[in-house]
């Protein structure tokens, strides 16, 4: 896996798109994104057309990303849900990068003399996981294992299912 880097941190979230973030990288890897996070793109398609149909999965499935994040990881994208646009979450740089790096939902600047890690998340993607982050947040704060994507989708068709009872 991989981790997108950037150059400097004069790149703002706003201009960043979830697409080009994927789409600087190989179809195979693109792919295995996909298979992380339990979604299904063709993989007979372009690479540009893959990386947008991904992308748009991404967002339009926030439960598949956000049930896959460990606590840690749910507090760095708290954080930048609070921060809003263009803001930079700083962590110390490990051996293994994060979950949001290796699947590319974020770029990195890497501060070598400091040792951190600046990362930077393209505001569609922010915002498309802000609304279900709180469920999700509370339960790993709680030390509670939150329901898989899976899961979640059985009870809301059950919910359906058996109507107001």
């Amino acid at each position: 896996y991989i981790m997108i880097t950037i150059p400097n941190k004069a790149f703002k979230s706003s201009n960043i798109k979830l697409q080009q973030i994927i789409n600087s990288t190989t179809k195979e890897k693109m792919l295995k994104i996909c298979k992380k996070f339990d979604l299904y793109v063709s993989p007979n398609l372009r690479k540009d057309e893959t990386s947008r149909r991904i992308a748009m999965e991404v967002m339009d499935n926030p439960i598949e990303i956000l049930s896959r994040l460990s606590k840690t990881e749910l507090q760095i994208l708290d954080e930048f849900v609070r921060g809003g646009d263009d803001t930079y979450v700083v962590r110390k740089q490990r051996k293994t990068p994060y979950i949001l790096q290796k699947y590319l939902l974020v770029v990195s600047y890497c501060d070598d003399e400091k040792n951190e890690w600046h990362m930077l998340m393209p505001t569609e993607l922010r915002e498309s996981l802000a609304p279900r982050l709180p469920f999700f947040l509370a339960c790993a704060m709680a030390g509670v294992k939150a329901p898989s994507a899976q899961e979640l989708r059985i009870m809301s068709a059950l919910q359906r299912f058996m109507g107001d009872e």
